[in-house]
């Protein structure tokens, strides 16, 4: 067999199973569930957008990667907090609505192309990701593990 054959064939099956997990499994597994199609089902929607590092602006740590459109950006600029467009519920998306980990905008960065941003902020709440630790905490960022050379995945402490 054509090993690009295989290769489709495989990254078939994989993307197949990504699929069927779930929600859950995504967000605590240690298996590797890389969604590399998301930049293409983003391209394929009708609404055009710019990704966003966000990066706490005193620790320099990196929270998390989201997506803004022209009226989350203006938002976000006029509100001084980091606005998004959910790119899964099609709809402009002010972070920590309900859960209260809202994230005071600093300052916006735009790369050397204009085709990325970086927000600088300062969290209101110790927590910014949706998800929560084993004893139930917001999780302070959505890099939460780290990838072993065998592509398992680890949970930081």
């Amino acid at each position: 067999m054509d090993i690009r054959r295989k290769d489709f064939y495989s990254t078939q099956a994989l993307a197949a199973e990504v699929a069927m997990a779930t929600l859950h499994e995504i967000e605590e597994s240690t298996s590797d569930f890389l969604d590399f199609d998301k930049l293409a089902k983003i391209a394929q929607g009708a609404e055009p957008v710019l990704p966003v590092a966000v990066q706490d602006a005193e620790s320099r740590e990196m929270l998390l990667i989201a997506y803004v459109n022209r009226e989350a950006l203006r938002l976000s600029l006029a509100e001084k907090r980091a606005i998004f467009y959910s790119t899964s519920r099609r709809e402009i998306w002010r972070k920590g609505e309900t859960s209260g980990d809202m994230l005071e905008l600093i300052e916006v960065r735009v790369n050397c192309e204009q085709n990325s941003l970086l927000f600088l902020v300062r969290r209101t709440n110790a927590g910014v990701c949706h998800t929560k630790d084993a004893t139930g905490k917001t999780r302070h960022s959505c890099y939460y593990r780290k990838m072993t050379p065998q592509g398992l995945l680890e949970m930081l402490a």
